[in-house]
C-alpha cells in the first residue's frame, strides 16, 4: 500500500491529533490520579509500545537498502550482514565504554530528530535544526534531571552525580528553542508547545513514549508509505508487517528473559536496558543507511 499525497496529508493529520489526545489524557490522568503512572505501569507501556510501533518502524531499512543496493549480487545477505555487524560493534563500544557510548547515542539521535523534523520545512537551517533535535533530547535532562539520571546509572550500572540546573537555565532554554522554532518553522509552533509541555510537565518515561513511538515512529512509518521512490505498490504490508512484529515480539522476550534470569538484573533494570541500549545499537545503522538514502534521493 503505497500513500498518494491526499492520503499521505490525511493520515499524517490523524497522527497529530493522536499525539494530541493521548497528551491531553495523559495530562489528566497525572492532574487527577498522578499515582496511577507508577513505575512499573510506565516500563509496561515503555515496552509494549516500543515493542510494537517503535522498533519496527527500523524495518524500512530493508526497502531503503532495497532502493539503494538491488542492482548488487546477493544484495540482501550482504545488507544484514553489514548492518548487525554494526549494531554489534557499538555493542562492543557500550561494553567498553558505556558512558562514550550513552553519549554518542544522544547525539546520534538529536542529529536523527533533527533531521526528521526538519525534512519537509521549506527551509532549514542548523541553528533550527539543533533547537528541534534537542527538544527530546535536552529537555528531560534538564527538567526531570534527577529522573534521567537515576535512568542513566541503571543503563551504565554505575552511580552518576546528579547537575544541578537552576529554574533560570530551565526556562531560557526554553525561551531560546521557541523564539528559534517561532522565526524559522512557525508552521510547528502548535507542535512543539504540545511537546514541551510534555517533555517538562510528563515523567520522562511516558514523554518518551509518547514522543518516540505516536511522533517520531508513526510519522517515519507514513514518510516511508508515501515515498513513491521507496515503496513499492505490490508489496503486501500486511505480510511483512505481521511477520515483523512477531520477530520483534520474539526477540523482546527472550531478552528480557535472558537479562532478568541469565544476567540476574531485576526486571526494572532489563526492561531499560533492553529498551535502551537496543535502540541505541539500532540506531547507529539505521542513521547511516537513511543518511546514504537521503544524500542520494532527496
Amino acid at each position: 500500500m503505497q500513500l498518494d499525497h491526499s492520503q499521505l496529508q490525511r493520515y499524517s493529520s490523524y497522527q497529530l491529533v493522536l499525539l494530541a489526545n493521548l497528551s491531553i489524557l495523559s495530562w489528566v490522568i497525572i492532574i487527577i490520579s498522578p499515582n496511577l503512572f507508577s513505575m512499573d505501569i510506565q516500563l509496561l507501556l515503555l515496552l509494549t509500545t516500543v515493542t510494537v510501533i517503535g522498533i519496527p518502524h527500523g524495518y524500512f531499512d530493508f526497502l531503503v537498502a532495497k532502493k539503494l543496493y538491488s542492482n548488487l549480487s546477493n544484495w540482501l545477505l550482504k545488507f544484514i550482514l553489514i548492518y548487525l555487524a554494526t549494531s554489534l560493534v557499538y555493542l562492543y563500544v557500550w561494553t567498553v565504554s558505556s558512558i562514550f557510548a550513552l553519549i554518542l547515542f544522544l547525539l546520534m539521535a538529536l542529529y536523527h530528530f533533527a533531521v526528521e523534523e526538519t525534512m519537509n520545512l521549506k527551509s532549514s537551517n542548523h541553528i533550527l535544526m539543533l533547537a528541534l533535535g534537542s527538544v527530546p533530547i535536552l529537555t528531560p535532562i534538564i527538567f526531570h534531571t534527577d529522573d534521567v539520571f537515576s535512568l542513566f546509572s541503571i543503563l551504565l550500572s554505575t552511580k552518576l552525580h546528579n547537575p544541578e540546573i537552576s529554574i533560570l537555565h530551565q526556562y531560557l532554554y526554553v525561551l531560546t528553542v521557541s523564539i528559534i522554532v517561532f522565526t524559522y518553522a512557525r508552521s510547528l509552533t502548535l507542535l512543539y508547545t504540545l511537546l514541551f509541555i510534555n517533555f517538562i510537565f510528563l515523567p520522562p518515561l511516558l514523554s518518551f513514549i509518547l514522543y518516540f513511538c505516536f511522533h517520531h515512529s508513526l510519522r517515519h512509518y507514513l514518510e516511508a508509505l508515501g515515498d513513491p521512490k521507496l515503496f513499492d505498490k505490490k508489496i503486501p504490508l500486511a505480510r511483512y508487517a505481521l511477520l515483523f512484529l512477531f520477530l520483534t515480539i520474539a526477540f523482546t522476550l527472550g531478552a528480557i528473559f535472558m537479562l532478568s534470569t541469565v544476567a540476574q538484573v531485576s526486571l526494572e533494570s532489563a526492561i531499560i536496558k533492553y529498551i535502551f541500549i537496543t535502540l541505541a545499537c539500532l540506531t547507529l545503522p539505521h542513521l547511516l543507511l537513511n543518511i546514504i538514502y537521503e544524500s542520494k534521493f532527496s
